[in-house]
């Protein structure tokens, strides 16, 4: 005989009795009051369902006509299980989580679940759906954008029209090259972005006049020009919003905290401005450039001597407000290596 104490509950009021139950070898069960020893309830055979275990919480024994008995003593239920043969998938939960090496196993296995779902399944997931998005989406995140900036970082360019219209008219080739993309060249004041260039994801372009007050030959403006249209071709803007919105979404699934939903949305714009490419997408508009300059007869050293010229001169500024927000090495991060392949097989004039 297996003996239970706890509390019943006759499942029509609210009123708990202290009791003992009694499972018997040949299946018949009794409850009875613990005082008195009053029966309660009484069966002939085992109809009983018991919940599962979890760590040391009570456990609750469901009768025929929706009695419920609670107790604290799991190991006797347990015992009751294991002798009438009583057990579920949700047992062997129990045994798995109450062993620390499995827990530990557990937690790293989940950890290197999230970190392969952050590194490599949200990138993979937001490249499919970036490219599956309808133009009008484009259209959206690139006015959005541009109003911000326009609103809140750059003003109205102070080139003459004639340098604009000589710029343009270098760029045209490039342009009518890539008819599907849409593209159209912006000039602005960048202010304390300083020499800057971006992409947005409608295909729009921006130059700021301290990025072409830099330049010493137009063709460094249009290498740059193919870098940022390599960040158009492969939807590095609107997959960037994509990860970051699914990584957002993952977030909220985790913690379950849907109060910064909004935000999430309202912030897509700022988020398209102020971060940096990934080392992935830069390789990838690297790529681009350095096949189309070089399939167009242009030498790739032009976007080299500028992004140099660009590293010196904040490297020399003393003013740390033109450090405070950013410029192009600040959105598209250089390394020494990514230079050299512009470089291959050039020579640096002497500046």
């Amino acid at each position: 005989m297996i003996s239970i104490t706890g509390k019943w509950y006759d499942g029509r009021t609210s009123a708990q009795t202290p009791a003992i139950c009694r499972f018997y070898d040949s299946g018949a069960v009794r409850v009875e009051q613990s005082e008195t020893g009053a029966l309660l309830l009484s069966l002939p055979r085992l109809r009983v369902e018991t919940s599962a275990r979890l760590a040391d919480t009570p456990r609750y024994l469901y009768f025929p006509n929706g009695e419920k008995f609670e107790t604290d003593d799991n190991e006797s239920v347990d015992r009751l299980n294991a002798h009438f043969k009583r057990s579920s998938g949700l047992s062997l939960i129990y045994q798995l989580e109450s062993r620390w090496p499995y827990v530990l196993t557990a937690l790293l296995i989940m950890l290197l679940f999230l970190w392969g779902g952050i590194r490599c399944g949200i990138p993979f997931l937001a490249k499919i759906i970036a490219f599956r998005l309808p133009p009008s989406a484009f259209k959206l995140a690139g006015k959005q954008t541009l109003e911000f900036l326009d609103r809140s970082l750059l003003a109205p360019s102070q080139l003459e029209a004639v340098e604009r219209a000589r710029l343009l008219t270098h760029f045209q080739p490039v342009i009518t090259n890539h008819p599907d993309d849409k593209l159209t060249i912006r000039f602005r004041k960048g202010g304390k972005i300083g020499p800057n260039a971006f992409a947005l994801p409608d295909g729009t372009i921006l130059f700021t006049d301290e990025m072409v007050g830099l330049a010493t030959d137009d063709d460094e403006l249009l290498a740059v020009l193919v870098h940022e249209i390599g960040h158009v071709v492969q939807r590095h803007g609107m997959r960037t919003l994509v990860q970051d919105s699914l990584l957002g979404f993952a977030l909220l699934a985790i913690t379950g905290d849907v109060s910064g939903s909004s935000e999430l949305f309202l912030g897509l714009p700022v988020l398209l401005t102020q971060l940096a490419y990934s080392r992935g997408f830069e390789i990838e508009a690297d790529q681009y450039a350095l096949s189309y300059l070089r399939s167009h007869d242009i030498a790739p050293i032009h976007f080299a001597r500028l992004m140099r010229r660009i590293d010196k001169k904040m490297a020399g500024s003393s003013d740390d407000s033109d450090k405070k927000w950013m410029n192009y090495l600040s959105t598209h991060p250089l390394t020494e290596k990514r230079l050299q392949s512009f470089e291959a097989n050039e020579a640096m004039p002497a500046n």
